[in-house]
């Protein structure tokens, strides 16, 4: 089940709201069971599968302070499961199928940030099932994040506060992720998707632009959209998440991406991994390969493909290569067109389907390769509402609305009808086009 799905428009999300609030000493019973179901649409084994390790998971963090042994087989544990579930076909490791749960990824880095957490004596123990339940599975966070640490989130489990404001307030996130989602990522991953899918010798440069354009902007507000509806849902049941985008497609250096884009995830690499293995605090060599390393890691944890694989480390060596240099960044307009070409470029590897197609794609970006066979031209996909969804995402990367709000107090009449007009034309569209599932649900 999806966020933007009517199933859980209409139907699941105001049914669990009705219960939560209807019943003040069972809510984390009702977030339970809701999250039971929520998981079981994606199917009964991968419920299984997922159950299973966030049972391992509580009881592991019964033992794990200060133990060692069991800090070791808990992430061994962890890692293993991704990587059965995952990438056993990718390593080609003989093991029998074990379907993998949706947002597998996700759980495995909050398992083993737990575990850590508790190691150190950052955090405490989960001692009741069913805060371990709601923390580990709950459905607002479940397929893509934000990764929130237990930490963050434990003393939301035992009381959170019940308000008519922040429900107000996680409405109109939902909302706004919702029109992110529906509005402009799906608009713009039609011809973005169709592009991509043509034969190598029909691609021109012209269309391959357009393609890149239109997929960097629809990854990034498929999954900022996907972000806020997961905050807003949490922000309905009483629940504070941490942010995960702050407008990286205005950053000037790639380190600056990193720091806006999907940060809970950069904040677990560089705490989990990165300063683990040293951080900063070795020759720049051992520096550099934490650097390329951690980005390998991350590619991988996108996907079993080589393609994740190259993006990954894509991403490392420009941040090597900028540490290298001392981190001086460009003027601001040099350094915004330098960080969209280096995203741009790293995206065609992301989305591509295999490593020679995306090497071909590029070379028919840079007028290397030339298309040898009649195709449809930029018209057929740049049709006016894919203009118009480019526009509004072009704008929407750029933080013009909190800018406005910030000089010019806009009346909450204004907001709310703005609100009301983009959940109306989401639903029209939901209504009128086909299902298109959240990009990082596969991870």
């Amino acid at each position: 089940m999806q966020f933007n799905e009517p199933t859980f428009l209409f139907l699941f999300l105001p049914v669990v709201l009705a219960l939560y609030y209807s019943v003040p000493p069972g809510r984390n019973v009702v977030l339970f069971v809701a999250t039971l179901l929520f998981l079981a649409w994606a199917g009964q084994q991968t419920v299984f599968v997922l159950l299973g390790a966030m049972v391992f998971n509580y009881v592991a963090g019964l033992f794990v302070a200060r133990r060692r042994w069991w800090l070791v087989a808990g992430i061994t544990a962890n890692v293993v499961l991704l990587a059965w579930c995952k990438y056993a076909a990718f390593l080609n490791l003989p093991l029998p199928h074990l379907p993998a749960p949706p947002g597998l990824s996700f759980f495995t880095f909050v398992a083993i940030a737990y575990l850590v957490d508790v190691y150190r004596g950052d955090a405490p123990a989960i001692t009741h099932p069913l805060h371990a339940g709601n923390y580990f599975v709950f459905f607002s966070r479940a397929w893509a994040g934000p990764i929130v640490r237990y930490r963050d989130l434990g003393h939301q489990l035992a009381a959170r506060p019940v308000n008519r404001e922040l429900f107000a307030a996680g409405a109109r996130r939902f909302i706004v992720g919702l029109g992110k989602k529906v509005l402009i990522a799906n608009t713009v991953g039609g011809p973005a998707d169709r592009i991509f899918a043509l034969p190598a010798n029909e691609l021109t440069a012209p269309v391959a632009w357009l393609g890149i354009v239109c997929y960097t902007i629809q990854i990034y507000f498929d999954f900022s959209g996907y972000t806020d509806m997961a905050i807003g849902v949490g922000a309905m049941f009483g629940f504070r998440f941490p942010e995960n985008f702050n407008y990286p497609y205005t950053a000037t250096s790639i380190r600056d991406f990193w720091r806006r884009w999907h940060m809970t995830l950069s904040g677990w690499l560089r705490d989990y991994l990165y300063i683990p293995l040293g951080g900063s605090r070795c020759a720049p060599g051992r520096v550099y390969f934490n650097l390329v390393f951690v980005f390998l890691i991350c590619g991988l944890w996108h996907g079993a493909a080589w393609t994740f694989v190259v993006w990954g480390l894509l991403q490392g060596c420009f941040l090597l290569l900028e540490r290298a240099t001392g981190h001086k960044e460009l003027p601001r307009p040099w350094g915004h067109l330098y960080v969209l070409a280096v995203t741009g470029i790293s995206w065609v590897f992301f989305r591509a389907a295999t490593v020679p197609a995306a090497v071909h794609d590029l070379g028919v970006m840079c007028g290397i390769n030339q298309a040898t066979a009649v195709s449809d031209g930029v018209r057929a996909y740049a049709t006016p509402p894919v203009l118009l969804a480019l526009l509004a995402g072009i704008i929407g990367s750029m933080p013009v609305v909190p800018t406005l709000k910030t000089r010019h107090a806009i009346h909450p009449a204004w907001e709310l009808a703005a609100l009301t007009v983009i959940l109306l034309a989401a639903i029209v569209f939901l209504a009128a086009s086909t299902y298109a599932p959240f990009i990082y649900q596969q991870f």
